[in-house]
């Protein structure tokens, strides 16, 4: 009994031996005989031992199939991808072909497996699924250099099995897919290579194994559409480097002046007909273009014509078939000439006098018709008149049907176009044609002064002085050289200098209009007066007009740009009255994002008055908002008029904001 249970306890000991053997191959058989050695009792010395063996036992390795495809993304399930945590990620333009490595590894013990490859989307949809996915085999790498070139792609067959991989075998494939040509600049586009174990009919008992889909991969879209166009040789028409005057290519050519404000100038003589400009394109872009080129006319006279040409005088194609003619597809950087020939009458002149004739060109990109330039080519045309502007010098004629120049309504009153101020923004000019007369019987000098009030964004206002030019040519403009009364008679204040009886001196006013100056239009006091006779006359009613700048986009920004499930993220919203103008019934407004719970939304302002909240747009409380739905919305305004709701009497001015901070957890 002794041995017996000695010989069972080797068995065991044995059998448990086999057992813990690692990485054997599935299907191994493992053979094992043991044996008892003993001597019998009353066997005489010497005699040698007695051997006896045991049955033989056998062990099968089982299959333990398994599998890893790696680079990995940030997801701790191997069956579902993470794409906010991407694995690997790129920066590729619209209709770049973007190529991401992975390694399969047959981490388990079972040989010659095989493995289907998809593709997973994002769950959260956040990340856009190209439609041409595609797999190649490293095979495709024909250089080794660990990428596929455009070459070795179209020569490459695609794959979607991984087949014959032993244990512990690494099998390198390239997941492959291209950006879309109309994808737009912070698009993200993603893929996730999946791999499924396929059953291997070697084995019967092979368990299942979990797909391995946590491979996720992340591109950005980096697009910029981009164009210019200018005078000769400076297609953003900055004038750095100025093109030097140049004669145009026409039978009787003219000089053309190419300037730093994005112009260039013809002058014409009574016997000149044709004008013909070389204007140049550029892609100032990150990709391919082709660029429509259009032009329109403006102050020539009848029986003008434009036409578009290409430097060999032939005319502009179209060569996309959009019905534009074109310049042709530029790569990024690229330039390109175009002739512009206007062709006109012998001896006319500008449809306004002091109008100069223009033919405004524009280049507009076909990869995004949003991005377009313009530059002018200008031809000054000769032109000549004789006479007073109004029936009596001097005079003020009574409005008929339209306002008198100055006031509000008629086309020639001064409109300052809105604009964007910064703490260096220079003043804004703005001029108004007028005209003074001496309707006296002696010759005289008359002092004249003005001011304008000008209120600005901040509330205060500002006296502008009114300053007087001699408009020497008569033109209504203010035209450089022309210079700035003086004081003649050592009073103090301008003057015209000594006019004879019945002379009349045309003039300009000039107001230098802030540019922090408030939407409103503005009334110019002027006065003359005569020192000597102490006659005076006055005329309040010119005017000009400050137009409304727009309200700038709200800003928001947040504090993580990678977030796990339960973390929480913190949104801040800024909007803000960037206008010259008051708004009014101003709130900002955000929405719960997907696969986020609310946790709270708090605001402030600047301005005075009760924050209020709502859900809706429409009922208001002081109370912040406590619980959000799925898609829900917060709204937060300021309540200055103090009645309890959000309404066209709340008013934030220029400058004023409201900050919103929005926190919401990740699920």
């Amino acid at each position: 009994m002794k041995n017996s249970w000695k010989f069972a306890a080797l068995i065991a000991a044995l059998a448990a031996g086999s057992a813990s053997a690692a990485g054997t191959a599935a299907g191994t058989v493992i053979r094992n005989t043991a044996e008892i050695v003993f001597t019998p009792e009353g066997t005489p010395t010497g005699t040698p031992p007695t051997t006896v063996p045991s049955n033989p036992v056998t062990t099968t390795v089982l299959p333990v199939p398994s599998f890893t495809i790696v680079k990995n993304d940030g997801s701790a399930d191997r069956t579902t991808p993470d794409y906010t945590a991407p694995g690997q990620t790129a920066t590729a333009r619209p209709g770049d072909t973007v190529v991401f490595p992975y390694t399969l590894t047959n981490t388990g013990n079972v040989p010659n497996e095989s493995y289907t490859l998809t593709n997973t989307p994002d769950p959260a949809a956040a990340v856009k699924t190209p439609e041409n996915i595609r797999f190649y085999p490293v095979s495709a790498d024909t250089n080794n250099d660990g990428t596929l070139s455009a070459a070795e792609i179209a020569a490459a067959t695609p794959i979607t099995t991984i087949t014959g991989v032993n244990q512990d075998q690494a099998v390198k494939f390239f997941q492959v897919y291209t950006i879309p040509t109309a994808a737009t600049s912070t698009d993200k586009f993603g893929g996730d290579p999946t791999g499924d174990r396929q059953d291997n009919p070697a084995f019967n008992n092979d368990p299942a194994v979990p797909r391995d889909a946590n491979n996720s991969n992340v591109t950005t879209v980096d697009r910029k559409d981009a164009t210019v166009i200018g005078p000769k040789n400076d297609p953003d028409g900055n004038g750095n480097p100025l093109t030097p005057a140049y004669q145009s290519t026409d039978t009787t050519p003219v000089t053309i002046t190419p300037s730093a404000a994005d112009t260039q100038t013809a002058q014409a003589t009574t016997t000149t007909t044709v004008v013909t400009f070389t204007n140049t394109v550029q892609n100032n872009g990150n990709r391919p273009d082709v660029f429509d080129i259009t032009a329109v006319q403006s102050g020539f006279p009848a029986n003008t014509t434009v036409e578009l040409l290409k430097p060999d005088g032939t005319p502009l194609p179209d060569t996309d078939g959009d019905g534009v003619p074109d310049v042709g597809s530029l790569n990024p950087g690229d330039t390109a000439d175009l002739l512009v020939r206007v062709t006109f009458p012998a001896g006319s002149a500008p449809t306004t006098p002091g109008t100069q004739p223009t033919v405004t060109v524009t280049t507009t990109s076909s990869n995004d018709p949003t991005k377009k330039d313009d530059t002018k080519d200008i031809v000054n045309l000769p032109g000549l008149s004789f006479g007073n502007p109004t029936p009596t010098p001097g005079g003020d004629p009574t409005p008929v049907g339209t306002p008198e120049a100055g006031k509000p309504g008629n086309p020639g009153t001064p409109i300052i176009p809105p604009t964007t101020c910064t703490a260096t923004s220079p003043d804004i000019r703005s001029t108004i044609a007028m005209e003074i007369a001496n309707l006296g019987s002696a010759p005289d000098t008359f002092d004249v002064s003005g001011v304008a009030p000008i209120k600005l964004t901040d509330g205060t206002t500002r006296n502008v002085p009114v300053q007087y030019f001699k408009d020497t040519n008569g033109n209504k403009a203010l035209d450089t050289g022309e210079v700035a009364l003086t004081d003649t008679n050592a009073n103090g204040i301008a003057d015209t200098g000594v006019l004879a009886p019945g002379a009349e001196l045309k003039l300009i006013a000039v107001v230098d209009v802030p540019c922090a100056a408030a939407a409103q239009t503005i009334t110019l006091n002027q006065t003359a007066k005569s020192p000597t006779t102490g006659v005076t006359v006055t005329d309040p009613n010119d005017t000009i007009t400050v137009g409304k700048t727009p309200v700038a986009a709200p800003s928001k920004t947040v504090d993580k740009t990678e977030a796990k499930p339960g973390e929480t993220l913190t949104y801040t919203i800024i909007g803000k009255n960037t206008s010259n103008a008051n708004v009014t019934k101003a709130f900002i407004k955000d929405t719960l994002p997907a696969n986020t719970t609310y946790v709270s939304f708090t605001a402030t302002s600047t301005a005075t008055g009760p924050i209020l909240y709502s859900t809706n747009g429409t009922a208001w409380s002081a109370t912040a908002i406590a619980a959000l739905s799925d898609g829900g919305t917060v709204y937060a305004g300021v309540d200055t008029n103090g009645n309890g709701t959000i309404d066209t009497g709340d008013i934030l001015t220029s400058g004023q904001t409201i900050t919103g901070t929005f926190t919401v957890t990740v699920k």
